[in-house]
């Protein structure tokens, strides 16, 4: 899809060389698979025209550190956007949402995946989830990091878009 929206080359980035020779016998020749880790990204300053996460934002082991890499990798005008679960600000909006990803979730995909695979993959979305900062927060720590950033929520804020541009180095302005 995006490289039928004008991308020149997608670079994909993943810990597991599984997943990025699967990405790369799906996507072709204009896909660039990366196996490494978001808090250390292997490329050079500005070298990125953008950074989009999706579903894995909340999986980094080093949040700051992952969006600092993003802002580093990415060179000024680019952009970053992440596409996740969210958690919403409203404490009753956020029970709510920690109800469905806790207890509604893990049944619904266990009867759509049954007997496909052994085990609920699922049911690893409860700890991210939990250790998850709630969407203003994650907004101002993306915002610190890489520039400004616009917060959309869906779902009562428990999927969230973040558009983010990098204008300037807003860490290095405020230091």
């Amino acid at each position: 899809m995006l490289l039928e929206d004008g991308f020149e080359n997608i670079v994909g980035l993943d810990p597991s060389i599984h997943l990025v020779r699967f990405a790369r016998s799906r996507l072709g020749r204009r896909f660039c698979p990366v196996v490494g880790v978001a808090e250390n990204l292997p490329f050079r300053p500005g070298s990125l025209g953008a950074v989009i996460t999706c579903f894995s934002l909340r999986d980094v082991v080093n949040l700051d550190l992952s969006l600092d890499e993003f802002a580093h990798a990415t060179r000024r005008g680019g952009a970053l956007a992440v596409v996740d679960i969210g958690k919403p600000d409203n404490l009753f909006w956020r029970s709510l949402i920690g109800f469905y990803i806790s207890h509604v979730m893990p049944v619904l995909a266990r009867f759509s995946i049954r007997g496909r695979t052994c085990g609920n993959p699922f049911r690893m979305i409860i700890p991210t989830w939990k250790k998850l900062q709630t969407n203003k927060r994650l907004s101002d720590m993306i915002e610190l990091s890489f520039g400004p950033c616009a917060l959309k929520g869906f779902f009562l804020g428990g999927l969230v878009v973040f558009e983010a541009d990098r204008f300037s180095v807003w860490k290095n302005v405020l230091q």
